[in-house]
């Protein structure tokens, strides 16, 4: 049998929308450092004599543009380091670029199973698939997420026959 990710890759649109969830963060600290700027201007202006604020705002939006692009590029590894199988009656997800983690979640354990998408996955057209058991990993590794609807469909169904043959 093929490995699953092969057969049912990941959506190559998930790197850009990744990038873009991991950047409203540094964008939003941007925003308050600018505000920060702007009146710290406004109260002291012969501290910022030397260097105009305009300055310093162009220094922190080439920042965040260099860590987009540093950020863009390691979700390109992320994805190509991304694997998942059904091995048996288990099912492996291993993920991760410089730590790697793998969790191997056997069916007869698994008590959930379910698609979801987020705000960004609605725009980008992308699902995850959850599958959770009673451990603790499960909530935070064993998911797929970054899938095209049909793909996240067949793995859903391959999932659940496995559950349904192990009953």
């Amino acid at each position: 049998m093929p490995i699953l990710v092969e057969t049912y890759p990941l959506d190559p649109k998930k790197p850009l929308k990744k990038t873009i969830e991991r950047l409203r963060y540094w964008v939003g600290l941007l925003v308050i450092w600018i505000g920060m700027i702007v009146i710290s201007a406004r109260v002291n202006p012969v501290a910022f004599s030397l260097i105009s604020p305009l300055v310093i705002i162009l220094i922190a939006v080439v920042l965040i543009a260099m860590l987009a692009l540093a950020t863009y590029i390691y979700e390109l590894f992320y994805l190509k380091y991304y694997f998942y199988d059904i091995v048996g009656s288990t099912l492996i997800i291993r993920k991760g670029v410089f730590s790697r983690n793998e969790i191997t979640v056997a069916f007869n354990r698994l008590q959930d199973v379910y698609v979801d998408q987020d705000i960004l996955d609605r725009l980008f057209g992308l699902y995850d698939i959850h599958v959770s058991s009673a451990t603790i990993t499960s909530g935070t590794l064993s998911h797929i997420d970054g899938l095209p609807k049909d793909h996240a469909k067949v793995i859903k169904e391959l999932i659940l026959k496995k559950i349904g043959k192990d009953d």
